[in-house]
């Protein structure tokens, strides 16, 4: 028997396994791809996380709002207790006017309200953008104390210790989420060595047979495996096609929203490699499941 024809034998006898034990392929499937989606519900999040992370770190600004009424003489002295530190790439000069219609274009459906005000509430700010090294020099401290201390300065916002504690947190979702992965993969392995432990039940006179006239260990074993790696395929791409419709779903949910939350937060589908990790481990456990099943004394 040629390589082509023998291959042939395997993936026919495979699909009459799973065919003839249907309703246990079905629920096995249903069970992997159910798995394998939380597993990417949990990487997706990580993976908007950690581009989060990415946008704020790009955009590290040092946010001094100023005292009513502050001078322009005031104002230009503070801009150049800034530039003086040589922590500040650039200054921004934010009016109360400009704030206010920040606001209105971020928050629309908060807009109106905003307008309608009597007065303006927004502050008057100057926003110094600071370069990456910048935020890990040992100087900031000082410049945010002088900052602070200024007799124009009313409050000084810098989110660099947000950051560290948004990047904690994405710490440990990838860590609950590879841990929930394993568990799950070993749970999934368990479900599809049960279907597969099923279908050698079903094949008993048949492995009896091909054992009395010498077949090959592979033409035996072989079907049962490809079996197992069918399930873990198919379970991964279903769970790969729930997971982008999940995706498309809140973003069209959360584009139609006023605030626009999904160009607000820049929502994005997990990468192409990811992806892969998630269908490498669907075929893992359907070959993890297959070799279970495929144990000596099961098909003694």
């Amino acid at each position: 028997m040629s390589a082509a024809a023998a291959l042939a034998a395997l993936v026919e006898e495979a699909w009459a396994g799973l065919v003839r034990a249907r309703r246990m392929t079905t629920a096995s499937v249903l069970t992997i791809a159910i798995s394998i989606f939380l597993v990417g519900v949990f990487l997706l999040v990580v993976e908007n996380l950690r581009g989060l992370v990415e946008t704020v770190r790009g955009e590290t600004s040092v946010t001094v709002f100023l005292k009513p009424g502050t001078s322009a003489d005031a104002r230009e002295d503070l801009e150049r207790v800034a530039r003086d530190s040589r922590l500040v790439g650039s200054v921004r000069h934010v009016t109360p006017e400009e704030a206010r219609t920040r606001f209105a274009t971020w928050w629309r459906s908060l807009s109106t309200a905003a307008g309608a005000m009597a007065t303006n509430p927004f502050p008057e700010s100057l926003e110094f953008d600071l370069p990456p090294d910048a935020v890990r020099s040992a100087a900031l401290p000082g410049l945010l104390k002088n900052l602070t201390a200024h007799r124009a300065v009313e409050e000084v916002q810098f989110d660099v210790e947000w950051i560290r504690r948004l990047r904690g947190a994405v710490g440990i979702v990838q860590t609950g989420g590879s841990a929930l992965a394993v568990i799950l993969v070993l749970g999934v392995a368990f479900t599809i060595a049960n279907v597969v432990r099923l279908t050698i039940l079903l094949h008993r006179d048949e492995i009896e047979i091909l054992r009395l006239v010498g077949a090959p260990e592979l033409l035996i074993r072989g079907p049962f495996l490809l079996g197992g790696l069918v399930q873990g395929l198919v379970g991964s791409l279903l769970a790969l096609a729930l997971l982008g419709g999940a995706y498309r779903a809140l973003v069209w949910w959360s584009s139609r929203s006023q605030e626009n939350l999904a160009s607000l937060l820049g929502l994005r589908f997990l990468p192409a490699g990811t992806a892969a990790l998630l269908l490498a481990g669907g075929l893992l456990a359907g070959l993890l499941g297959g070799l279970i099943a495929v144990r000596r004394r099961n098909l003694a």
